[in-house]
């Protein structure tokens, strides 16, 4: 580990939180043997399972182009991971599922790095881990927000 001279600025604290937050997934995605996908395929999973289930959408939050997410979309079908169907209410629109496999990859993973944040979690203190619930309740909540407005 690194170390750093004085207080790190929040903005390196949560760049700090978020690289241990991506070891964390790529460590389940390792310990469940999924190799046939990658960090950010995952994310587009989670994101389907949890957030929403329109391509538009994921790529807004990811900040990227919709062919970029098409391209990404097609090699999670290919996989048996995604799939895509019209919408009921309106044909034109496309919405995302996850298959059975998918979301099942999905829930394992997350299982995973839910008990391995227990670990890191027991290691606080109680009113440490209270104000940490506190603070990322708020700093989602922003994220959300500005996505929404960005939309």
């Amino acid at each position: 580990m690194r170390k750093h001279d004085g207080a790190a600025s929040i903005e390196e604290q949560i760049l700090t939180a978020s690289r241990i937050m991506v070891n964390i997934l790529a460590e389940a995605l390792m310990h469940e043997k999924v190799d046939q996908i990658t960090v950010p395929q995952f994310r587009i999973l989670d994101m389907i399972r949890n957030l929403t289930d329109k391509p538009s959408e994921i790529a807004r939050m990811l900040d990227v182009s919709p062919p970029a997410i098409s391209f990404t979309l097609e090699r999670l079908e290919e996989k048996g991971l995604v799939r895509r169907v019209f919408s009921t209410s309106d044909r034109r629109r496309v919405e995302l599922e996850l298959t059975e496999e998918g979301a099942d990859l999905v829930r394992k993973v997350n299982a995973y790095r839910k008990k391995y944040l227990q670990k890191v979690l027991r290691n606080m203190n109680e009113d440490t881990r209270s104000r940490l619930e506190a603070s990322l309740a708020a700093f989602n909540r922003s994220y959300l927000q500005l996505k929404e407005r960005e939309g």
